[in-house]
């Protein structure tokens, strides 16, 4: 028997490519992806490329392609259903028992899906042919478009027709989620009559369930969300993920907020990122679906205390399964807003601002500890430090523990023993420096050292100015330098007593010239040379720029076919891997 879809695409869900390949090939982060060596031959570059969100590996160098559940097969030498036992495993599930129930099983989920589908399209044409509740939403600030997009609908006072599910029995109808019964009248009633209507859909755009908001005060809850069902678990679905993760190349990270509403606001004015739990508290699951497309999520809760509180609770459980390359943050609102109405009153500049001021979890942990402390006598510091280290040991990844350890020690440091000693001025020249060379590319850094090498070595610079002059820089500076050293040189007779470096200064160059004196990496050991060793210095200096170039060249070919995967890019990708191979330069 064939496994169901849905178990096989759950275990994809939960398991990222990168962690399975990641136990038998070292691999390296490029941008979305990863890199490797290819396990299917022996190479000396890699050609082995691993993409989370697409949930697929490729070599370049064999041609082999395919999912988690193929790596195993191939790489481990597994059946299919022994890879697909191990990778539930892995994934926290159950082992799926192939018994008479299966079957029927799969048919409860057919009838799940139909029962939803028919709802959502009755909701939605009972909104889009009521002029007082689609006026009420529009003046609650949503466009009309949006309200569109996300599949807006209302249910009406009486609730769906029961009529509309003649072909589904009782069972199956209270089994969806949707209708309850009424045991005084011995009928079935929709949990979601007179409410506005937002339907939940997975990551993959399937509805599998509905949130409503109560247009009557007559209601005791504002919001519900459908209850639990077999096919629907709160803890491991995110309101709006369906749309967010389209849009992962314009955000780095994804935005998660407490309601829908919030997260349709967010999303019209912008923040495409934008997600929603649905009624429950923040799960690894969560974190760990997010960071399937995102790097980075940060949290935005409502700035009451409830949510300052959850979001405290919910850092210290979180920081447990923090990993390499992915990160968690913060952001509280003021005091009696949440995302839909701050964004209502105060804009979406304002709300962008309050997002560069957003807090990682390490700092955000700190200082609610910090602030909780009732003073700074040696037993409460202890019991401060104590706590700190008892979170950082509920962390599972080794490396991350030992710098979240090293971390909250230096911050420590820093808040009791150091903030009364001045700055160090020596640090901070430092971190300036390093501030400044990350404002140049590869390129920049070896082009400092060739055109420190022509100007620190008069004696050779007439003899090899056509040299110079073939040479093409990409910092703009530097070519109007360049041009200005040629036009010095063509111009005088020798360079006795003369001072090529005042020169330049004169001219308008001392900003860049700073700038090459600080960056060159030959500095120090390539002035006043011999003609011979000059050579040398020059030939290495531009091989190591044409293989940088030839590089980037190979990589943005194999960027663009990871986005496009047709066979003209994986062609062309090819072609210009073979070039560079055939010419040695890499």
């Amino acid at each position: 028997m064939k496994y169901p879809k849905e178990y096989l695409e759950e275990i994809k869900q939960r398991v990222k490519v990168s962690d399975v390949v990641g136990s038998s090939v070292k691999l390296k982060r490029r941008g979305r992806e990863f890199v490797g060596l290819s396990p299917f031959t022996n190479e000396k570059t890699p050609s082995f490329t691993i993409n989370d969100e697409k949930g697929f590996y490729h070599c370049f160098s064999t041609g082999e392609h395919g999912n988690i559940f193929d790596f195993l097969v191939k790489i481990e030498k597994l059946n299919f259903g022994d890879a697909v036992r191990k990778l539930a495993s892995k994934a926290g599930m159950q082992e799926f028992k192939f018994t008479k129930e299966n079957i029927e099983i799969e048919n409860k989920r057919q009838k799940y899906d139909q029962i939803l589908s028919i709802a959502l399209q009755e909701y939605q044409k009972n909104f889009l042919t009521n002029n007082i509740v689609k006026k009420y939403a529009i003046d609650r600030g949503l466009t009309k478009e949006i309200l569109l997009e996300f599949k807006i609908g209302y249910s009406l006072e009486q609730g769906l027709d029961i009529s509309l599910f003649k072909n589904f029995s009782e069972k199956e109808l209270l089994d969806s989620g949707i209708f309850f019964q009424d045991e005084k009248n011995k009928r079935l009633i929709d949990r979601f009559r007179n409410r506005l209507i937002f339907p939940i859909f997975d990551s993959n755009n399937k509805i599998i369930g509905f949130g409503g908001r109560a247009l009557s005060k007559n209601y005791l809850a504002k919001y519900i969300n459908s209850p639990e069902t077999e096919f629907f678990k709160k803890g491991f679905n995110l309101f709006n993920l369906n749309h967010a993760k389209l849009n992962n190349k314009q955000n780095k990270f994804a935005l998660i907020v407490e309601g829908y509403v919030d997260a349709i606001m967010l999303y019209q004015s912008g923040f495409k990122n934008a997600v929603a739990t649905l009624g429950t508290a923040m799960t690894e699951y969560h974190l760990n679906l997010i960071w399937r497309y995102f790097n980075d999520a940060v949290i935005c809760f409502d700035g009451d205390k409830s949510g300052q509180n959850a979001a405290e609770k919910i850092s210290e459980k979180l920081i447990g399964y923090m990993k390499p390359n992915y990160s968690l943050s913060f952001v509280i609102l003021p005091n009696g807003y949440d995302p839909d109405s701050f964004i209502r009153k105060n804009g979406k500049e304002n709300f962008d601002n309050l997002l560069g001021q957003k807090t990682d979890i390490g700092t955000f942990i700190f200082d609610n500890n910090f602030q909780n402390l009732k003073s700074h006598q040696p037993e409460e510091l202890a019991g401060f430090e104590k706590r700190l280290i008892e979170l950082c040991s509920t962390i599972q990844d080794p490396i991350v523990k030992k710098y979240y350890l090293s971390f909250f020690k230096n911050k420590i440091y820093e808040q009791f023993y150091q903030r009364k000693k001045k700055d160090f001025k020596a640090l901070n020249k430092t971190k300036e420096l390093a501030r400044k060379i990350n404002r140049y590319s590869s390129f920049e850094i070896k082009e400092f050292s060739l055109i420190y090498l022509f100007l620190h070595n008069l004696k050779n610079l007439k003899e090899r100015i056509n040299e110079l002059i073939k040479i093409s820089f990409h910092n703009s500076k530097i070519e109007n330098l360049k041009k200005a050293l040629i036009e010095i040189v063509n111009s005088r007779e020798n360079f006795v007593d003369f001072n090529l470096i005042q020169k330049l200064e004169e001219n308008g160059f001392l900003t860049i010239l700073n700038e090459i004196n600080n960056f060159s990496g030959v500095k120090g050991i390539s002035e006043n040379l011999k003609i011979e060793k000059f050579d040398f210095f020059l030939n290495d200096l531009k091989d190591e720029i044409s293989n940088l170039e030839m590089q980037n060249k190979l990589n943005a070919a194999e960027e663009s076919f990871s986005k496009n995967m047709s066979e003209t890019q994986f062609n062309e990708f090819l072609s210009l891997k073979n070039q560079i191979i055939a010419a040695k330069k890499i």
